[in-house]
């Protein structure tokens, strides 16, 4: 499924995968220059080089390498130093743990340590000069490597997928159980990116984005912020009336220490972009706060360039009692076919004086195609989703480290929130031209269901949206159907689109056919629990 950005006003389709965190180079076939690759970011060495998968056109190759120098001194070898791998909250089901994630996978720690400390000579920041080519060195919770006499953040920093895969499959962790969507029409435009709270009676509070779309023809409303609740978790909402902030971007909500709530958004217009700040008693009247904000012309690419403006920020309040901020630039990389956008990391002391980390920034030829999300769990734990070209991949840790990544279905817009009562819920996105934006909300189900999505598309070419396919494992065909979330029907029930199911060996493949689906709003549906795929 895929939604309207939160950044701008609709949400581009999935093209990259990330992985977060401190991931491990995978060890490929030896490079050459020129020769295929698999994965940007990459690096391999051979013959005395040091190669980087990097993408030329719309293919992956290696580099032409830059020689490692040969130390002049025996080599140190350096010791691992371990850190806790963070324990994911909550555990998926054996089945799901057991079902391995075809994306790259990433640790806590490095399989391969970093290098000793530098010299004083190499002072670790982003394009710094360094001497020691292949040297990696950890900055600010990431790592950097030499890499041509400059320092530039490793593979492990940051995400290190790409919009080409050679997987022709993706085994999803599929967890979530659908409740109910929120669908534009019925008096509202383009309904996006859903910000999630539990209010003091136990009530569920969605904030969102009532916004036009031209491709789905929505004209008229106001592009501001507003709300629903639910009674009865999230099975059924209500829209409340009136606007809850007037801002033109989707909004962060938290519960302020004390009572209340907070909000963080983005306020764009000519000679005037800043962070948007507000606070409330009572979640429904939210009052302007002037703050420091964040400087968007402080966050920059790893060669120093700045990418405001900024979309939705994502924000957590970390076990130390510090914040931490991701929020999507588009002010570069933001034109198309090749996009290559960037995530904008930022920390602060209280929530409201902001300072950018540019050796945390990712993305650029890893394209950020959407707002990421972080969300603190139930478990003190940071939960890191990355809506990306096979699935959101998901992954825990404590804000700077992370553990390996699981794979839940596509979507876009990905939001938590924990009950009190224990119950997990997921918000996603997605967005069809026929009929704008949805908010679909499910909540954790422990199933033995084996699905995954198939790459694939029609072979005339077009948006592989038309042509989608999966294969279901633990289900029948009859316990099976496909749904375009944004129009709120069945597929099968579309004028001129099929479903076809065919069951081998246990395993049902499921294709839906659509030719005028262009977006990421469809998914499967399988069993009593209506588990999404």
């Amino acid at each position: 499924m895929r939604m309207a950005s939160k950044s701008i006003p609709t949400l581009l389709s999935m093209l990259s995968l990330l992985v977060f965190g401190l991931t491990t180079p995978a060890i490929a076939a030896t490079p050459k220059a020129g020769a295929t690759c698999t994965k940007a970011g990459l690096t391999a060495t051979a013959s005395g080089k040091l190669f980087t998968c990097i993408k030329s056109g719309k293919k992956l190759v290696w580099d032409k390498g830059v020689t490692i120098p040969k130390p002049a001194s025996t080599p140190v070898t350096p010791t691992p130093t371990p850190s806790p791998t963070p324990t994911p909250s909550p555990t998926p089901s054996p089945t799901q743990s057991a079902t391995p994630t075809p994306s790259p996978s990433a640790s806590a720690t490095p399989s391969a340590a970093p290098s000793p400390s530098p010299s004083a000579a190499d002072v670790v920041s982003p394009n710094g000069k360094c001497s020691k080519e292949g040297d990696i060195q950890p900055l600010n919770g990431g790592q950097m490597i030499c890499t041509s006499a400059k320092w530039q953040p490793y593979a492990g920093s940051g995400p290190s997928g790409s919009g080409t895969s050679n997987n022709s499959s993706t085994t999803e962790v599929t967890p979530w159980g659908y409740l109910s969507v929120i669908n534009s029409g019925n008096g509202l435009g383009n309904v996006s990116d859903a910000a999630l709270v539990q209010t003091s009676t136990g009530d569920i509070r969605v904030y969102f984005k009532n916004g036009n779309d031209t491709q789905a023809k929505l004209t008229g409303f106001d592009n501001y912020i507003h709300s629903a609740i639910s009674k009865d978790g999230g099975k059924t909402w209500t829209i409340e009336s009136g606007v809850r902030m007037q801002v033109t971007s989707p909004v962060e909500v938290l519960p302020k220490t004390g009572g209340g709530y907070q909000a963080w958004g983005w306020s764009h217009a000519p000679g005037k972009d800043y962070m948007y700040y507000a606070e409330s008693s009572d979640g429904l009247s939210f009052t302007e706060i002037s703050v420091a904000g964040l400087d968007v012309n402080k966050c920059l690419t790893t060669s120093g360039v700045a990418f405001g403006p900024l979309g939705d920020p994502a924000i957590v309040k970390l076990a130390d009692g510090t914040w931490l901020l991701h929020a999507q630039g588009f002010g570069i990389g933001n034109t198309g076919p090749d996009f290559a956008r960037w995530v904008c990391v930022a920390t602060s002391p209280d929530g409201k004086t902001w300072t950018p980390v540019q050796s945390r920034s990712y993305g650029g030829t890893i394209d950020v195609e959407t707002n990421p999300n972080i969300y603190m769990n139930k478990s003190g734990k940071v939960e890191w989703m990355w809506p990306g070209g096979r699935g959101v991949e998901t992954k825990i840790g404590d804000g700077t480290t992370y553990g390996e990544a699981i794979t839940y279905p596509k979507a876009g817009d990905p939001e938590r929130l924990d009950l009190a009562d224990g119950t997990e819920l997921f918000a996603m996105g997605g967005f069809d031209d026929r009929g704008g934006g949805v908010m679909i909300f499910t909540k954790r189900i422990t199933n033995s269901y084996q699905i995954a999505s198939v790459t694939g598309g029609p072979s005339s070419g077009g948006s592989p949206n038309r042509l989608l396919t999966w294969t279901v494992k633990g289900a029948t065909a009859t316990d099976i159907s496909v749904m375009n979330f944004c129009l709120n029907k069945k597929v099968s029930d579309i004028s001129g689109a099929t479903v076809t199911m065919t069951t081998s060996n246990g395993v049902v493949t499921v294709v839906a056919s659509d030719p005028a689906n262009d977006h990421t709003c469809v998914g499967v549906l399988v069993g009593t629990e209506k588990i999404i795929g």
